[in-house]
């Protein structure tokens, strides 16, 4: 039946291989250790690095290990098989491992170990087979295992037993063991001293059990060597075996131990730390001592108070993961009295009155032992932030206070000048004072992760200064603070020694500023922040940082034409360790991984460019065709244009024309080398009785030409225009007829002209804008040789008479069109 079983599962794993269920390029692989962690393998994967020394197989789904599975990797020396529900190990499957020295095999399924598993593993100091369901250690066999091994050199063995279990007589390969790791598989085992009776034999040192249904108060009379032990008592029991573990520490009264850990026995009753049980504690020379998950309800202070008085030895005590009601303050108060003790843990035991916000004094005082380096009170206290004072506190290098519930963070740290290290993490910091770490002028490492900076340094004034007094900060860690900007000069210190800057995620936009002196910068993390890009100022304070390496990832950076110098500088610098797991969004909301991107940035370049000049060219020919066109327009309607500007510009000078009366008869215009005759003509028509406007006598001195002459014509019923070869070439003249054209046109005057014709000039001699009009002015020639008999410059005058005279004073008509 169990060879069916094994042929079952060698089908079912060759399936899986034969569909790559196993991708060994998952592996992370640093150096000689190889990490295949939690990749859901379901086989072993092949041409994994053949200098691998450690190989990391834990928490998977390989069912089978075959044969010479591992024999291309000789220099193998830790192989991690741990949680992978393993069934069937075939024959020769650690075959070539001759340098292997710790083999893990726990917490999986694994029945029987084939013959000579272990031969030729020579040089095995470290075995674990717990947790699985080997029938050699149901059956008390475990003279089997031990005749498989043929190793003289285990040092550290872990295994399951049973009720009923009998350490054996012959110890084999054990004779050099000092680390035993026992797990108890059942409620009935009973830990006592016939249990172990051989094991005196041995040099155990390092002892772990891992369920405690029950141990005797002589229990460890066999272990006389014995130096450490971790006691995992266990939560399905029927009862709390508490007070049997601490009477079986009686057998060390007077003795010198380095370890006792008690954890996890959580019992709904849980139980009292009073003088009854800690003294069997106090009784030995102990160097570390750890109460962990064991439902600690209560610490009496009398018990601590005389522990901390005998217990001369200690110097490492953690009390933590358990339910202490209020005892923070006058728990420490006690620990001074312990006058060894360098590190004091106490993490996350639960307070009763954590949900209340409570008065806290303006000053608390903490007296700790003189000796000590190390403070962890974390997840234990609740209020606001208040200043601290800490009496003999001068050893004091490390300080944790991570994960309490400090409402506000104005007060400030005195009396602990040399500590090195300060956890803030999990604070609420929405207050904060500039002064919070000035009583840290030799702290070198920072966790300040979630403890609500962000708007801390909004509402704080001269954020800038926060750091001003920790200037041999090594280590920074501002994660998770909401943090949208950073305080001008925050960073721009000159930090002897700063090494790494963690600001990953935040809300930042641009990277952070540092001062230009710092060439010590290994790591800057701005993971999963805000970016879109770095500007050209960024780039350029990034390469002044000497050799640094910044992690991005996470950030909605964009691959646009705009953000072309930040690519370039991607594709070009060696500092940005994770660009492979960098993506960005395209211009078409694309998203896409910024190695694609930079692969084709000569592509992407190039129709960066053609987006560019194509619109410029664009527009630019658009601005010349238009200027060409005004141009055009300009010159072919240059006097319509000046007409309506000077029109604006009267406009604007509060011009009224006139609208029914005209102050002249005519005006009168005509080139200045006919000035004689002009004079002579302005003297007969003016003892007619009519008004002529003339610009020897009414152009108003100051005023421009252009003026004087649409106000002549405004004010003027009609416009005389003398025309001799002269006038035709005057640029005056040309102007004149323009303005007198375009008032006509513009007021609906169009028999406003009168053409005087005095030298012989064909019709098609005349300028343009005469002709064009030609048929709506009235032409009057005067005589010369060739004109027609009757044309004598007494009819002339006549003419020029009756054409100037108003429509309701003459009945005679002259057709506009003809020569009269």
């Amino acid at each position: 039946m169990h060879i069916i079983k094994i042929i079952f599962l060698w089908i079912v794993t060759a399936l899986q291989e034969s569909k790559g269920y196993s991708n060994e390029t998952k592996c992370s692989v640093q150096s000689t250790n190889v990490n295949c962690c939690n990749l859901a393998l379901t086989t072993i994967p092949k041409h994994l690095p053949v200098n691998a020394t450690n190989l990391d197989l834990s928490r998977n789904s390989i069912k089978i290990v075959k044969g010479f599975t591992f024999q291309s990797l000789r220099y193998l020396t830790d192989l991690n098989l741990f949680r992978n529900g393993i069934q069937v190990i075939e024959k020769n499957a650690f075959h070539g491992l001759h340098r292997l020295r710790s083999l893990h095999l726990s917490s999986n399924s694994i029945e029987l170990f084939p013959d000579g598993m272990f031969d030729r593993l020579n040089g095995l100091q470290e075995l674990s087979i717990e947790c699985n369901k080997l029938q050699y250690l149901q059956d008390n066999d475990i003279t089997k295992i031990l005749n498989m091994l043929k190793i003289v050199s285990l040092r550290k063995f872990s295994f399951d037993i049973y009720p009923d279990f009998k350490f054996p007589s012959q110890l084999g390969p054990l004779s050099k063991l000092t680390d035993l790791g026992i797990f108890a598989r059942s409620a009935k085992v009973q830990f006592n001293k016939a249990m172990f009776s051989h094991v005196n034999l041995l040099q155990i040192l390092s002892l772990s059990i891992d369920v405690v249904p029950f141990i005797s108060d002589d229990f460890f009379e066999h272990f006389p060597k014995l130096d450490s032990i971790t006691l995992s008592i266990g939560i399905d029991l029927p009862k709390n075996p508490i007070d049997q573990v601490f009477k079986s520490f009686g057998v060390f009264r007077g003795r010198n131990l380095t370890s006792i850990n008690i954890n996890t026995g959580r019992f709904d009753n849980g139980f009292i730390l009073n003088y009854k049980r800690m003294r069997y504690l106090w009784s030995i020379c102990l160097k570390r001592l750890t109460l962990d998950n064991l439902y600690i309800k209560d610490i009496l202070i009398y018990a601590m108070q005389v522990f901390s008085i005998k217990s001369t030895c200690l110097e490492y005590l953690e009390i933590s993961e358990n339910t202490i009601f209020d005892r923070g303050g006058s728990l420490l108060s006690v620990m001074k009295n312990l006058k060894n003790l360098k590190v004091l843990k106490l993490k996350r035991n639960s307070r009763s009155s954590r949900s209340k916000r409570s008065q806290q004094p303006s000053l608390f005082s903490f007296v700790l032992p003189k000796s000590l380096e190390e403070l962890y009170i974390e997840h234990n206290m609740a209020g606001d932030m208040t200043d601290v004072e800490f009496i003999n506190g001068i050893n004091l290098r490390v300080l944790s206070l991570k994960d309490n519930e400090m409402w506000s963070c104005i007060g400030t740290f005195t009396g602990i000048i040399n500590v090195e290290y300060f956890d803030m993490s999990g604070w609420r910091c929405e207050k904060l004072s500039i002064n919070l770490l000035y009583g840290f002028p030799n702290l070198k490492t920072l966790k300040a992760s979630g403890s609500h900076l962000g708007k801390g340094f909004v509402n704080l004034t001269g954020g800038g200064s926060f750091f001003s007094k920790n200037l041999r900060l090594q280590d920074i860690n501002l994660s998770f603070n909401r943090i949208n900007s950073i305080p001008e000069g925050l960073l721009l210190r000159r930090f002897e020694q700063l090494s790494s800057v963690n600001m990953s995620y935040n809300n930042l936009t641009i990277f952070p500023k540092f001062h230009a002196s710092i060439k010590t910068l290994k790591i800057i993390d701005l993971t999963f922040n805000s970016i879109t890009h770095f500007n050209n100022e960024d780039i350029e304070h990034i390469e002044k940082l000497g050799e640094v390496d910044i992690l991005l990832r996470g950030n909605p950076f964009q691959c646009s034409c705009k953000t072309l110098q930040f690519l370039k500088w991607l594709s070009e610098t060696n500092r940005v360790q994770d660009i492979l797991d960098l993506t960005c969004e395209t211009e078409k909301a694309s998203k896409r991984f910024m190695s694609e991107v930079i692969s084709n940035l000569k592509t992407f370049e190039m129709s960066c460019q053609t987006k560019f000049w194509l619109p410029f060219a664009v527009s630019i020919t658009s601005i010349i065709i238009l200027a060409m066109i005004l141009t055009v327009v300009f010159f072919r309607y240059k006097y319509a244009v000046e007409y309506f500007l000077l029109r604006f510009k009267l406009k604007m000078k509060n011009y009224n024309e006139l609208q029914q009366e005209f102050i002249n008869d005519a005006f009168i215009s005509y080139s200045h080398t006919d000035l004689l005759w002009v004079k002579q003509f302005y003297d007969r028509v003016n003892s007619m009785g009519f008004e002529l406007c003339l610009d020897a006598k009414d152009f108003i001195a100051g005023e421009s030409i252009a003026v004087n002459v649409i106000n002549a014509i405004d004010s003027s019923r009609k416009v005389i225009f003398i025309i001799t070869h002269d006038f035709l070439k005057s640029s005056w003249g040309s102007y004149e007829m323009e303005m007198t054209r375009m008032h006509a046109f513009q007021k609906g005057r169009e028999d406003m002209v009168i053409v005087v014709v005095k030298d012989n000039i064909k019709i098609a001699d005349m300028p343009d804008v005469m002709k064009n009009m030609w048929f709506k002015i009235t032409c009057i020639k005067w005589p010369n040789d060739d004109n027609l008999p009757y044309n004598t410059e007494e009819i002339f005058y006549e003419k020029i008479k009756m054409s100037l005279q108003r429509r309701e004073d003459t009945t005679l008509l002259y057709s506009r069109n003809s020569v009269v």
